[in-house]
């Protein structure tokens, strides 16, 4: 069984990445062909994005497809390396890195025991 896409999710990647832009959703709609509507009940998660529209947007915002995807279960593995835990990294000083390194010890022992 296929895990379940959450569209809330991608919608909020969306505006992120809209508003990064300074596009209101009037002009982003009219970039890829739909109304001010259609993108808000996209963003909000009350309408599915199709694969059209990603592609779209992912042009438009001059976004990887999978920045879109980051907090589903169908993204590259390597997209949450590059995209979004090293920007993360960079922020950190070298206290805050030492204790990350620690965490990741952790979970990846955790791991480990889970699945033998």
């Amino acid at each position: 069984m296929q895990p379940e896409i959450d569209y809330v999710k991608i919608g909020q990647r969306i505006k992120t990445a809209r508003t990064e832009r300074h596009l209101s959703q009037s002009d982003l709609g009219a970039l890829i062909g739909c109304s001010n509507n259609h993108v808000s009940h996209v963003e909000v998660g009350q309408t599915k994005v199709s694969l059209s529209m990603l592609v779209k947007l992912s042009v438009v915002l001059d976004k990887d497809i999978n920045f879109f995807l980051l907090d589903t279960p169908y993204v590259r593995r390597q997209s949450i390396i590059n995209d979004d835990i090293s920007v993360k990294l960079e922020k950190c000083n070298p206290t805050t890195l030492v204790s990350i390194n620690k965490i990741i010890d952790v979970l990846l022992e955790q791991q480990k025991m889970s699945n033998p």
